[in-house]
């Protein structure tokens, strides 16, 4: 009878200690899922620095360009390239006032500084040309990072101004595939 009592004893202290266990894995799953959700509402803050410092390269890029070039379509590239990453600067950065541990770039740095530098070098057709080149291979580069971004954030405002960008930078993309289609015609 003796041991039956502690047989029956220890079952009910092995069913509760996994009643706890299971308790603790649940809560620990839990705590994991709470952690994913917050972090989906925030992108990294390499993304953050990715953007500003695109559209302050587009933006810095685009005021060179206005400056060295004399080709009215690498002018109306320059002057689309300002209006547009201007306006997206500005708002990204009224969209990461609300992240109090995101710190956006205020002026170019590292190898954005060395680009614009280069970009200084450069005179006259061999300017346009690489202009011109580096505005399809960034705005593709844009548009993947974007895509990336938009599939992890939940921020209804940082989404828009996504999408927007999206748009516009497919739009210039287009764009410059229908002038590059009409030049080869000429």
């Amino acid at each position: 009878m003796f041991t039956n009592k502690l047989t029956t004893l220890a079952l009910v202290l092995l069913f509760l200690s996994l009643q706890a266990c299971d308790k603790q894995r649940t809560s620990q799953s839990d705590t994991t899922e709470v952690t994913y959700t917050l972090d989906r509402h925030e992108p990294s803050p390499m993304f953050w620095d990715y953007a500003a410092s695109t559209s302050m390269l587009q933006t810095e890029l685009g005021k060179l360009a206005s400056e060295k070039s004399q080709d009215s379509m690498v002018l109306t590239f320059a002057d689309s390239a300002l209006v547009i990453h201007s306006k997206a600067l500005t708002r990204l950065r009224s969209i990461a006032e609300k992240y109090k541990h995101i710190q956006l770039p205020d002026s170019l740095t590292g190898s954005d500084k060395e680009m614009v530098e280069e970009f200084k070098l450069l005179e006259g057709k061999e300017f346009e040309k690489r202009y011109l080149e580096y505005l399809v291979l960034n705005h593709k580069a844009q548009l993947n990072r974007y895509q990336e971004t938009l599939s992890e954030t939940e921020d209804p405002a940082l989404r828009q101004w996504l999408n927007t960008m999206r748009a516009r930078l497919r739009g210039q993309l287009q764009f410059y595939a229908e002038v590059d289609t009409v030049k080869e015609v000429d």
